[in-house]
C-alpha cells in the first residue's frame, strides 16, 4: 500500500467564491420557483406557511444584496441565521399540511402543484447545511 500526502484544504478553499455564488444561485432560483407555485396554490397551504416561506424570500433577498467585491453574499451577515430559522420552521407547517391534504411527497414524480411548491420548500431547506459549512470554510 503507498502512502499518499495529506490533502491541502487550501488548495480546495480557493473556489469558495465559485462555490458560495454556485450556492446562492441555487437558494434564491429554488426561492423563486416556491414563490410562483405559492400564487398558485395559496389556497390550499394556508396563512402560516405563506407568511415563512414569504419571509424567508425576502430575507433572502436582503441578504442577497449584501454582496462582498467577489459578489459572493456576505455569510457572516446575521440575516443568514434569520433566514435559516425561517426557512427550518417550514418543515413542520409544511408536513402537517402535506399529511392533511393527503399528499404523498414520497413520490420520485410529483403529480399536483402543491407537491411541487412543497417540494421546492424542501429543497430550499436543504441548502442550510450547505451554507453552514460555507460559513465555516469561508476563507480569511
Amino acid at each position: 500500500m503507498s502512502e499518499s500526502p495529506e490533502v491541502d484544504f487550501s488548495q480546495i478553499r480557493g473556489d469558495w467564491y465559485f462555490h458560495m455564488n454556485f450556492l446562492s444561485n441555487a437558494v434564491e432560483k429554488t426561492l423563486l420557483r416556491a414563490g410562483k407555485l405559492l400564487g398558485e396554490v395559496s389556497d390550499d397551504v394556508g396563512p402560516e406557511i405563506a407568511k415563512l416561506v414569504t419571509s424567508a424570500s425576502e430575507t433572502w433577498s436582503q441578504l442577497s444584496k449584501d454582496r462582498g467585491d467577489k459578489g459572493a453574499v456576505n455569510i457572516q451577515n446575521p440575516l443568514l441565521d434569520e433566514f435559516i430559522a425561517q426557512i427550518g420552521q417550514t418543515k413542520e407547517a409544511c408536513d402537517a399540511m402535506e399529511t392533511a391534504k393527503g399528499c404523498s411527497g414520497s413520490s420520485s414524480v410529483y403529480d399536483t402543484t402543491l407537491e411541487h411548491f412543497t417540494e421546492a420548500v424542501r429543497q430550499a431547506r436543504g441548502f442550510v447545511p450547505d451554507l453552514v459549512m460555507m460559513r465555516e470554510q469561508r476563507p480569511s
